[in-house]
């Protein structure tokens, strides 16, 4: 082989490494951002299931206070008929 062809040869080999060397870069930046990525969304999937648990809770209180309320709409009807 000629310099000639071992020159471009080590430009080509050089331009390799760097690229590679370039993702290699760009990856552990991706891989950083994806574990910040997984650790937000554990906290938003256990916020989320804080939140579904309250209305959940408050559901339940309003199931158990309207019916004690329709009784309630009903004793009143009652009374003020036998009132009239």
């Amino acid at each position: 082989m000629s310099n000639q062809l071992l020159e471009q040869l080590e430009v080509k080999i050089d331009d390799i490494i760097e690229t590679v060397e370039i993702l290699r870069l760009q990856v552990e930046e991706l891989e950083s951002k994806n574990e910040g990525l997984q650790a937000e969304n554990m906290s938003l999937k256990n916020r989320q299931a804080h939140w579904e648990k309250g209305l959940s809770s408050l559901l339940n209180k309003l199931d158990d206070v309207q019916p004690e309320r329709a009784n309630t709409e009903i004793v009143e009807e009652v009374l003020y008929e036998e009132m009239a």
